[in-house]
């Protein structure tokens, strides 16, 4: 028994026998795949490499590839190859040495199912390019894969024919998973973004990858399940010259597949970012999901603010699981909605999705809620003050605002003030006397208002130092 690949059209011989030449690169043709010029000949060594019969009919011209056993000779060793040659029918009667040994490809070529989705694909290819789509084709048999008895040329067509094996068996068992093209709805070869079904080679429901509707990888290194299967097109994704993908470069294009997701798409998502699940998706980062270069698309915020609104309601803000995040939300009546992917929040924020960061504050942001200055840091700050005034080291500056804080989310911390926007904070706790401590904090927050510099600049430093200076004086 042989398994039967064919198209309407008849296929150059070089396209099976010349190294380079691709018909389908650069055609202009959407929907097609092939580029390298490469992956039929991949495709006859690996077949060959498994000691399977392979004979293809261009039209009326008959392939039949088989090796010739040479040696070759570097002035070390005496190395013995298997030089791949085709042996012409029909039309012509030569046999063609096709420049490579039966090794070309054996280190990422390892499996049958590479070769034959090689063959299928160029078949799909073929059609597409002869009639825009490939439906038709298969409606009426002239796109065909199946099991026959024998092999015979038909005129107008190419037809391939591998020897089955269990191997073979297996993956015309597996057609439908692997060519969205003979699954049970074709038009999904259309679509990039789909709901996920029963296309999973293995019993994992991890992401099945496929462009142009063919299949490329099941997700393995990432163990979360998938709640949708991915479909690129065009330049969406980098395929190898193996004709694969790395999981890294896949899960950043399928992230970035979302800028364009409608709000049905959307909705499924946010639901299960809610509800905690471990996904995929969950781990898709801010950097594809949204550029975040210039404004965001109008067409990506009115979707992604739809689709939030329907699975977490009006007045939902989008947040993590940080305790005070949660408190000053509440606080402000609004309806905290936590999860656990801090890419799909920053991406949200984005595109106009109401997020903690955009509702809350910097200092709620940050844990701290900013209280009434008690009378020890109103003092602490006038007193220091009047030290630089006196030495006239205030540069112009005049003296600033006091406010306390208190440290919510670093209740046990270090920090004892800070400087913001014209106003010295200290924090409540230690601002109930006048001490020692009380009035380095002042000073220091009074430094950075007057030098309007950072903890570690020279431009600090240089000041202090000159304070001293002139206390000393």
């Amino acid at each position: 028994m042989y398994l039967l690949i064919q198209n309407r059209g008849v296929a150059p011989v070089e396209g099976y026998t010349l190294l380079g030449v691709s018909t389908t690169r650069d055609c202009g043709v959407a929907g097609t795949i092939g580029q390298f010029g490469s992956g039929a000949k991949h495709a006859i060594s690996t077949l060959l490499r498994a000691g399977l019969k392979l004979v293809v009919y261009c039209g009326k011209t008959k392939l039949e590839f088989t090796t010739r056993q040479e040696e070759i000779n570097d002035g070390l060793v005496v190395k013995p190859i298997q030089r791949v040659v085709c042996k012409l029918g029909g039309t012509s009667t030569k046999t063609i040495d096709l420049g490579f040994c039966l090794d070309f490809g054996a280190i990422d070529w390892k499996n049958l199912s590479m070769a034959l989705r090689e063959f299928v694909a160029n078949a799909i290819d073929r059609t597409v390019r002869e009639h825009g789509d490939f439906i038709p084709s298969l409606t009426s048999g002239d796109l065909q894969v199946a099991v026959v008895d024998d092999m015979r040329a038909r005129d107008g067509f190419t037809r391939i024919y591998v020897e089955v094996n269990a191997d073979v068996q297996r993956f015309y068992g597996e057609l439908p998973r692997r060519f969205l093209h003979f699954g049970s709805d074709p038009t999904l070869v259309s679509q990039s973004i789909l709901l996920k079904a029963d296309r999973n080679l293995t019993e994992k429901k991890t992401a099945m990858i496929y462009k142009e509707g063919v299949f490329v990888r099941e997700i393995r290194d990432n163990e979360a399940n998938s709640l949708n299967d991915y479909n690129f097109h065009g330049g969406e994704l980098h395929l190898d010259e193996s004709r694969n993908s790395s999981e890294y470069d896949i899960e950043g294009a399928a992230a970035q597949l979302y800028r364009k997701a409608t709000v049905q798409q959307l909705v499924p998502v946010w639901k299960s970012l809610l509800a905690r699940e471990k996904t995929f998706e969950s781990t898709f980062n801010s950097y594809h999901l949204a550029s975040h270069y210039g404004t965001p698309e109008a067409e990506q915020c009115v979707a992604w603010q739809k689709s939030w609104e329907l699975a977490a309601g009006p007045n939902a803000v989008l947040c993590d699981f940080t305790i005070h995040t949660l408190d000053f939300l509440k606080k402000k009546g609004y309806e905290p909605k936590a999860i656990d992917s801090p890419g799909w929040v920053s991406a949200a924020q984005y595109c106009g999705i109401k997020t903690s960061g955009l509702v809350l504050d910097g200092n709620e942001s940050k844990g701290r809620q900013v209280v009434a200055a008690t009378d020890a840091a109103v003092t602490a700050v006038n007193t220091v003050w009047s030290w630089v005034e006196q030495l006239r080291m205030t540069n112009g500056k005049d003296k600033p605002r006091v406010a306390c804080f208190q440290d919510i989310m670093h209740a046990g911390s270090e920090l004892q003030g800070y400087y913001e926007n014209e106003v010295i904070y200290i924090k409540e706790g230690n601002a109930t006397a006048v001490t020692k401590r009380l009035l380095q904090t002042a000073l220091e927050e009074i430094a950075h208002h007057i030098t309007g510099a950072a903890d570690t600049s020279l431009d600090l430093q240089k000041w202090a130092f000159q304070l001293v200076c002139e206390l000393a004086a």
